[in-house]
């Protein structure tokens, strides 16, 4: 079921359809937001009326309601010139209108005209976008980017970087985290990078309608054109393309100093892992979180187990969540969550438990919620139940003490993991496996085993892979 707030967007979408592409719609809508925002910001701080001033009086004396598609989006991009020259030029969020007639925009206009709250119409955007697009590479769930702000805690004055930062709203979510703890907006710094223009300059607007200011760069990866070299950070997130190939071709940066290893060419996910690791603060206090495909904890190729071996011995890697399939639109795999840090030792701002040389491993399979045909999501009892439990295992303030829970969650020393070829796939190691419900709905228990079917056919494409690998070998 659509949130109450996505109704009216729903309703406008419809009402074009046929003489608008869906894409091109939901940019119109974009540029209109952020033409509201700037109209209105402005209105509040200058005695005369801005360009932006002057291009949404125009909305709203509905001149522009019934021209012509080119002449509406010429109009919308002169009143955003002063905004462009400040942050980014708006290219791909320009949607050709030219053979749209008069009268035709209407209902785009006059939704984002009616709209209580803008920056909620634009995350209503932003899931529409990736629902028709069918991709969603620059979006993560709400549910999945709390839980992430929800384990890593940024504090006002920290600083926080997102190498892949889509849509921006990994960022985002970290603001949230401070308002909701009682800190203010500008106490926080982002930063942000991504190799797609269009991932760029939607998180651009994003940030500016939800009333954030950050720093960010693209297009360029991350992993072979670091635009933020010279920097580390106290917090990352990301949630980054898994599995992916050719990551490395034409890459200046490929053979930099790997510390763990270097990547295999074929698949970037332990490139993440380290690209992480080397942009957390030297200081006790950095620390990352990373989305990676479940078989990036068990996989044993050569390459990639070399790495995985050296996270865990170098005592970075401090959690792995293994969470339930089908949370990220359009991704079959299973994930999990890895959770870095630079010291386990009882400190302030980590807790009163010394966790040197052990990993917390959660299994949270169990824990998704249904919501709708073919859709689940990540419910706040099950976030809460996950924070509390890394929390409890840090020995932060407040929480009750840690103990192993059988089907839940162990903590396991690394030496355990060295004598089982640094497996830390949580559900190898947490014991009894949560019992299914007798009673599941059975369109539920058919989702369920198409999941886990997709995720046994990933478990032989890689030990089909390895056993290539090995026989190359030969």
């Amino acid at each position: 079921m659509e949130r109450a707030s996505n109704a009216p967007l729903a309703r406008a979408l419809d009402a074009v359809r046929g003489a608008l592409a869906p894409q091109d719609a939901l940019h119109f809508v974009m540029l209109l937001i952020l033409l509201r925002h700037e109209a209105e910001r402005d209105a509040e701080g200058r005695a005369g009326r801005s360009r932006a001033g002057h291009a949404w009086g125009a909305v709203l004396s509905r001149d522009l309601w019934m021209r012509d598609g080119g002449e509406a989006v010429s109009d919308v991009r002169d009143g955003l010139g002063e905004w462009e020259s400040r942050h980014s030029r708006l290219r791909d969020l320009s949607p050709d209108l030219r053979d749209v007639r008069g009268g035709e925009l209407e209902p785009l206009v006059r939704c984002v005209a009616e709209a209580r709250e803008p920056a909620s119409l634009f995350e209503d955007c932003l899931e529409h976008v990736q629902r028709e697009a069918k991709g969603g590479d620059y979006y993560t769930p709400a549910d999945i980017a709390g839980l992430l702000s929800g384990l890593m805690e940024p504090r006002p004055g920290e600083h926080v970087y997102d190498p892949v930062c889509g849509s921006g709203g990994l960022l985002l979510k970290a603001h949230e985290y401070v308002r909701a703890h009682g800190g203010q907006v500008g106490e926080l710094a982002v930063y942000g990078q991504d190799s797609s223009r269009t991932a760029v300059e939607t998180a651009a607007v994003n940030l500016t309608v939800h009333g954030v200011d950050g720093s960010l760069q693209g297009p360029a990866s991350s992993l072979t054109d670091d635009r933020f070299e010279s920097q580390t950070f106290d917090v990352i997130v990301a949630n980054p393309p898994f599995n992916q190939a050719g990551w490395s071709q034409g890459a200046r940066g490929f053979h930099r100093g790997w510390r763990y290893g270097i990547p295999p060419e074929g698949n970037a996910n332990f490139a993440w892992a380290q690209h992480v690791v080397s942009k957390m603060s030297p200081t006790e206090s950095g620390r990352g979180v990373l989305l990676l495909p479940t078989a990036a904890a068990s996989t044993s190729r050569p390459a990639e187990l070399r790495i995985r071996a050296g996270l865990v011995e170098d005592d970075v890697l401090s959690c792995v969540v293994e969470l339930p399939a089908g949370l990220l639109p359009h991704v079959r795999n299973p994930v999990a969550l890895w959770l870095f840090t630079r010291s386990k030792r009882s400190r302030p701002g980590w807790g009163s438990a010394d966790r040197t040389g052990q990993v917390l491993l959660i299994d949270a399979r169990d824990t998704a919620a249904k919501v709708g045909r073919g859709r689940r999501t990540l419910p706040d009892e099950a976030r809460n139940r996950i924070t509390d439990t890394f929390a409890a295992w840090r020995g932060a303030p407040g929480q009750v003490s840690y103990e192993d829970v059988p089907g839940w969650c162990r903590s396991v020393a690394a030496t355990e993991t060295a004598a089982q070829n640094y497996d830390i796939l949580p559900s190898r190691h947490v014991g009894v496996p949560v019992a299914e419900s007798e009673h599941a709905d059975e369109g539920e228990q058919v989702g369920d085993l198409t999941r886990e079917l997709y995720s046994l056919f990933e478990t032989s494409h890689r030990l089909e892979a390895e056993l290539h690998d090995l026989l190359r070998q030969w």
